[in-house]
């Protein structure tokens, strides 16, 4: 595992490289909202190739200047994989997400499909478009705060923590880490926690969290047949769907050589929770 740093327009965005780092870069995974690239060690360590997992802005160790009063929608971070693949990325590779991190890099596929084999997005977030609308205004997303309950409780979260130890406790076998592995949970806050005096502080700061959670107006739609035939899409059924049936089925006429499929008993952070599954999914498209 080796951490680099790329420069990007208005700041560097921190990757970290996984597998034989001598070798072309096969994978680039972009994470799910609040989590980083070191959460996904443990599944990306098991493929055996060179994978690079992005910090997204306002994630992890990327240094990029973050506004969550204006965030309108995810573009801006489709945008940073953009730069990143423009700049960075030399051959085709198979491009990955997890929840609004595979939105974001649907919504790149304008400019980076040229360099882009295969796709995988674990859970991708398909909103109401009346969420999309709401967005659109400053008066939207505050509502939105305060009517979306996982948007809600993103922005009460406790930041600080006396140690590593500390977190760890408070996280483990509770919310999202409910079922987690251990590892995956020492994973996220190595990745996730930063010192700051004589305190660990999260380095994906809640009032940001939250603010991705309801920037909803992106439209990913018009991307949707830019994705290349060898791509998978897993939605996940359990505990909070992102989805419903006529979207998923809309995502399928929209690029009908892509496999769109449906895992009602996998809950949202399946990625995570069961990084065997999603290592199966990740081979099968790039031998594809």
């Amino acid at each position: 595992m080796e951490r680099r740093s790329y420069d990007l327009s208005d700041g560097q965005i921190s990757a970290l490289h996984f597998g034989n780092v001598s070798q072309p870069v096969q994978i680039v995974l972009c994470h799910a909202n609040g989590f980083n690239a070191r959460s996904y060690r443990v599944l990306l360590e098991s493929l055996g190739v060179h994978a690079v997992a992005l910090d997204l802005r306002g994630h992890g160790q990327s240094q990029l200047p973050t506004d969550p009063h204006s965030l309108a929608s995810w573009d801006i971070f489709a945008d940073d994989i953009a730069q990143f693949f423009e700049r960075y990325v030399e051959r085709p590779v198979v491009l990955a997400g997890h929840s609004y991190g595979a939105v974001s890099g649907i919504l790149s596929l304008p400019r980076t499909r040229h360099k882009v084999r295969g796709y995988v997005g674990f859970d991708p977030v398909l909103v109401p478009w009346l969420f999309r609308v709401a967005a659109r205004t400053a008066p939207g997303r505050s509502y939105m705060k305060k009517r979306i309950p996982i948007a809600r409780k993103a922005g009460t979260r406790t930041r600080e923590f006396d140690s590593v130890e500390a977190a760890f406790e408070r996280y483990s076998g509770r919310g999202a880490f409910k079922g987690m592995p251990d590892a995956v949970l020492r994973d996220y806050l190595t990745g996730g926690l930063q010192p700051e005096a004589d305190r660990m502080v999260l380095a994906c700061a809640p009032e940001w969290e939250q603010a991705i959670f309801v920037a909803q107006s992106h439209n990913l739609w018009p991307c949707l047949p830019l994705l290349p035939d060898n791509s998978r899409v897993i939605f996940a059924g359990a505990r909070g769907k992102v989805s419903t049936a006529g979207q998923r089925a809309a995502m399928a006429r929209k690029q009908p050589a892509i496999s769109v499929e449906f895992e009602a008993e996998r809950a949202h952070l399946f990625a995570l929770s069961d990084p065997d599954f999603a290592a199966d999914v990740l081979r099968s498209v790039l031998n594809g």
